[in-house]
């Protein structure tokens, strides 16, 4: 566990306590920024330019009891500006993946007690409800994309359907879902994977 000496350290500039820092905090926040965009390799990106920049500006570091909420701000900001820059799919889609991030965020102040709720009945029993009122087509298209995984562009190619009909599938069904589910489990849904 880190304490104040490592953090008064950290801002003076010592290699050791900065690795300490690192090795504490950089799964947590990997965790936590590849929850925002559903990509590793992007995660890791992030994390590892928002620790370059606390290595590079260490006057700029909160005192100790701040120094966990900073931290997320500074990923949290920048998994924003990723999304913004990627100009995703239009302007409402930037709007609602902010909106999903920002939750997300509340959600993960708990950190551990998000993954127990995750595998409750009642939000299994809720979504299994609401995905058999919806078409056929989308359900199988959201099922592909949440239960196994599978990317926009992996399902139009097994189903034979563009791109963009599946991206639509996707988008009506969250949007039902969002509308008909109790709020906290469709952001814990929305925990499980961001397809697109």
């Amino acid at each position: 566990m880190l304490g104040d000496k490592d953090y008064k350290a950290v801002r003076k500039g010592n290699k050791e306590a900065f690795r300490k820092l690192f090795c504490h905090y950089y799964p947590r926040l990997k965790a936590y920024v590849a929850t925002i965009l559903n990509d590793d390799t992007i995660a890791e990106d992030i994390v590892q330019d928002a620790f370059l920049y606390v290595w590079e500006h260490p006057a700029e570091l909160p005192k100790e009891n701040d120094f966990r909420s900073y931290l997320y701000r500074l990923v949290y900001t920048r998994s924003i500006d990723y999304i913004r820059r990627m100009q995703v799919k239009d302007q409402y889609y930037t709007l609602v993946y902010e909106e999903y991030a920002k939750e997300c965020e509340a959600l993960l102040e708990g950190e551990g007690e998000t993954l127990e709720k995750l595998y409750t009945k009642d939000f299994y029993q809720e979504l299994y409800e609401l995905l058999q009122q919806i078409p056929k087509p989308r359900r199988e298209v959201f099922l592909l994309a949440y239960i196994e995984g599978r990317k926009a562009r992996e399902i139009a190619e097994q189903l034979n359907l563009p791109q963009r009909t599946v991206e639509s599938h996707l988008y009506l069904t969250l949007k039902y879902l969002k509308e008909h589910m109790d709020k906290r489990h469709f952001v814990l849904l929305l925990l499980l994977s961001l397809p697109f």
